[in-house]
């Protein structure tokens, strides 16, 4: 059944058409992931479905008489009450019931009333109509059940008074889906609902998650969270959405195999055209003018029918790639036996302890993830070791040999009153490189600035755009160790991706607080655990820690898990070990996953004979095996719901 239907919508902001054409269904039991680059329009559809604006064309259908959850980027749904006012409110009608079962009750009590047996009797009626109704709303358990909603989402039972403005991002969080769940919604809207929590919060979402039997629709940049709950990821651009049935690596594997394909068609299809080229100049040659314009006409249908598949390829599945960031990142000429070391680290806030003794040390060319709860100390950490907080006892600090780079949560710049361009110029006259505008024009190209975007004033970048251009003047700098905080906070897939890539291939060494698990999972070598004040070193990157600290998903819940896509790609294989499913659905799975294997390498082998020579129909045969490797995945993540 249809939870939601969009149809056909339309929206243009500033005389530019943001996206058209948009059709998108969302199923009980889907979990549908909308993603794009940013500013695609992805929290303007949410906001479309949820009627806060309006779009040019088209219409939104929600199925009659269902319940729907909205959490908001901004969180701006919520109100400055104290947390138990704000969450209760899902239950008004409820706290209104019993504010008129007081005020009955008090009537009731009234001496005067004893005289007039028919008054009372009147009140006792309207009292039992109240009662009947306040109970089939459970309203004798409502308090307690808003209580043990919060505490379960990990909010301090001493903070239930306080104020919402008090709160800090993950607190906010925590109450937006406090309220939500107890709304207990058939259909979940969520904008970026892994911003503001820690990884504890997020896996407590995920589990909420893959557990709730309704439908949601959510956007989100987390590609690990993403993995973990999507069943279909729907991508949106300009010209509208194109869906793919499985979790974000599903998805992205059959855009590359379908990627690949559209190059094989443009190799084939070029070759023809060459060919026939070279035909007509020898028809022409010959003075068989008839022939030779017969053969002239055949190449201008070629040719139409590659502009056609390129077009269709934009239209309907994206594939065309646009220009990736590109980081300059210099190579260490020389690695340090050390970076960065602690001993005996000790640090308060009035009573409460943040570090206890704690102890590190950090070689040259580490890729180090500092991972801990919000408010555990890891930015406090990196205060520490930058000389910014010098509030402490013991030792910490970097190695005063150490040229760093440092990307904060909030980035500041030299002159708000800069451009994009001056701030680069600015950068580099500060490092005694006077680079010509030229010079600079082409340097902030590899950062996705063209053109215009250079002439920017810095108080009107996006967050994404910021934290480029902070990457571009860090480059310049030539650092052999990167210190990060949140680095993918506001990049979209493409530029988190490209800076994964470029960290890979750093030789230098990398320090970086992040919540975002596939950038551990890819760019990490070794993890620092804040845990209860000390700091635990774990060797790997992200699920390894899982596995090795027993905060896996194994050790939560005693069954295996499939690997996120950080590490691998979330394809189906023999040891992804589901337990889910009826009789006979493992057999059905180890069917599909020998097909697919079998599909697979035959696929690989076409792509391998791929030349001027390849003949028409294994092209076919290549686009129809992708047409059913595709189908196979969509059922195979099906039976192991």
């Amino acid at each position: 059944m249809s939870l939601l239907i969009l149809e056909n919508l339309m929206k243009e902001f500033d005389g530019r058409t943001l996206f058209d054409g948009v059709n998108l269904r969302v199923q009980r039991g889907e979990r549908v992931a909308l993603v794009g680059p940013n500013g695609s329009g992805k929290s303007t559809i949410l906001k479309i479905v949820m009627g806060l604006e309006e779009a040019d064309r088209g219409r939104v259908i929600v199925a009659r008489n269902t319940k729907v959850g909205y959490i908001s980027q901004s969180l701006s749904e919520l109100a400055d009450n104290n947390i138990m006012s704000e969450t209760a409110k899902v239950f008004a009608h409820a706290f209104d019931l019993e504010r008129r079962l007081r005020a009955v009750e008090a009537a009731m009590a009234e001496p005067a009333i004893a005289d007039r047996p028919e008054a009372l009797e009147e009140l006792c009626q309207v009292y039992g109509r109240l009662t009947d109704e306040y109970e089939k709303l459970d309203g004798y358990q409502l308090e307690a059940k808003v209580k043990s909603t919060l505490l379960g989402l990990g909010l301090r039972r001493e903070a239930l008074t306080q104020s919402i403005a008090t709160l800090s991002g993950g607190e906010k969080m925590r109450v937006a889906l406090a309220r939500t769940l107890l709304l207990a919604p058939e259909l979940l809207i969520l904008d970026e609902p892994t911003n503001h929590l820690d990884l504890v919060g997020m896996e407590w979402l995920e589990k909420f998650l893959r557990r709730f039997a309704g439908g949601v629709l959510l956007v989100s940049h987390d590609r690990y969270f993403l993995d973990q709950v999507a069943t279909r990821v729907a991508e949106l651009a300009a010209e509208g959405i194109s869906c793919k049935s499985g979790n974000y690596s599903t998805f992205c594997a059959q855009k590359e195999r379908r990627r690949d394909y559209l190059a094989a068609e443009r190799k084939r299809i070029q070759r023809e055209i060459r060919l026939n080229n070279e035909l007509v100049s020898k028809l022409k040659g010959m003075r068989r003018i008839g022939a030779a314009a017969s053969r002239a006409k055949a190449g201008e249908r070629l040719r139409e029918e590659l502009n056609t598949r390129i077009r269709e390829a934009v239209a309907t599945e994206h594939l065309v790639q646009t220009a990736a960031l590109n980081l300059p990142l210099s190579q260490a000429k020389h690695i340090s036996a050390e970076i960065a070391k602690a001993e005996n680290l000790t640090k308060k806030y009035g009573e409460v302890v943040i570090f206890d003794a704690a102890r590190f040390l950090i070689r040259g060319g580490e890729l180090i993830g500092l991972i801990g709860p919000n408010g555990s100390g890891k930015t406090t950490l990196l205060n520490i070791l930058l000389g910014k907080e010098r509030q402490f006892e013991g030792v910490a600090r970097l190695g005063p040999w150490v040229r760093y780079g440092y990307l904060g949560q909030e980035i500041r710049f030299a002159s708000a009153d800069h451009t994009v361009l001056e701030e680069l110029l600015a950068t580099g006259a500060e490092l005694g490189k006077e680079l010509k505008e030229r010079e600079a024009r082409d340097y902030l190209s590899k950062f996705q600035f063209y053109g215009a975007d250079v002439q920017k004033q810095l108080q009107v970048l996006s967050g994404g755009e910021q934290v480029r251009l902070a990457l571009a003047c860090i480059c310049l700098r030539e650092p052999h160790c990167l210190i990060l905080d949140e680095p993918t906070n506001h990049l979209d897939m493409p530029a988190r991706e490209a800076l994964e890539t470029a960290l890979a291939g750093f030789k230098g060494t990398v320090i970086a607080v992040s919540h975002d698990r596939y950038f551990l999972n890819r760019c990490v070598n070794r993890i620092l655990a804040i845990e209860s004040g000390k700091i635990t070193s774990y060797e790997g990157n992200y699920e390894d820690y899982r596995r090795l600290s027993g905060k896996s998903a194994e050790a939560d819940s005693g069954q295996p898990q499939q690997r996120a896509a950080g590490t691998a790609k979330a394809k189906p294989g023999r040891t992804a070990g589901h337990s889910g499913g009826g009789p006979g659905q493992g057999d059905e799975r180890a069917a599909i996953e020998t097909r697919i294997e079998v599909i697979e390498k035959r696929l690989k082998e076409l792509e391998a004979t791929f030349d001027r020579d390849t003949p028409y129909h294994a092209y076919q045969e290549y686009q129809s095996l992708m047409a059913e490797v595709d189908a196979l995945y969509a059922e195979w993540h099906r039976l192991t719901e």
